[in-house]
């Protein structure tokens, strides 16, 4: 037997869940996890308190959210549905696009990040093991098909840099999604201009 309205959608319960965490991010950078209360937290996410213990059972779950390996499938999952077509159409678009991404899931790593650091425990190590290989590999093969005369033994050094990049930005709490975008396309403008001084420089 069915329950709820009738012609009403299942809610989508990852993504409500990652709306609730990026509205409590901010407190949970000012305030720290033992700072945060929930009904603070439910207050920022505009819910009542029971509603906000209905997405998240504990405080933890909730500071921790992003860090979980099904948040962050979900975030690529959502970036590939909106952006892949470039990947085919508009090599470029889509290497912007992505340096955009990294930006935007380095922030939403960033306030969990510091909460599993106040908490002492292993969530850090397993998110960012999970999260970082995961999209720097595909950033790799992007960089293939974007920068097709690029060298293939300098590719790598450049997705150390911007991964060096990213985690250096995850462990400084001032850390902007502008300035990290900056750095990022820094680097990769860096190389391409690099490799076109090592194309002008080989002899004909």
């Amino acid at each position: 037997m069915a329950f709820g309205k009738p012609g009403r959608p299942p809610e989508d319960l990852l993504l409500r869940r990652r709306e609730i965490y990026i509205a409590v991010s901010p407190l949970i950078m000012s305030r720290g996890v033992h700072g945060l209360t929930m009904r603070a937290a439910a207050h920022a996410a505009c819910l009542s308190v029971g509603g906000l213990y209905h997405y998240f059972p504990s405080k933890r779950d909730l500071v921790l959210h992003s860090l979980q390996p099904e948040a962050l499938v979900r975030l690529c999952d959502d970036f590939h549905a909106k952006y892949e077509r470039l990947a085919v159409t508009a090599p470029d678009r889509y290497l912007g696009a992505y340096l955009d991404f990294l930006a935007e899931t380095a922030m939403f790593l960033l306030p969990a990040v510091w909460a599993t650091i106040e908490l002492g425990g292993d969530e850090l190590q397993t998110g960012v093991a999970l999260g970082m290989p995961m999209l720097l590999e595909e950033f790799t093969g992007l960089l293939q098909s974007a920068l097709p005369d690029a060298s293939r033994r300098d590719l790598p050094a450049l997705v150390v840099a911007i991964r060096r990049a990213c985690v250096g930005a995850l462990m400084d709490r001032e850390t902007a999604e502008a300035s990290l975008r900056a750095e990022l396309a820094a680097l990769l403008e860096g190389h391409v201009r690099a490799e076109r001084l090592a194309l002008v420089a080989v002899p004909a």
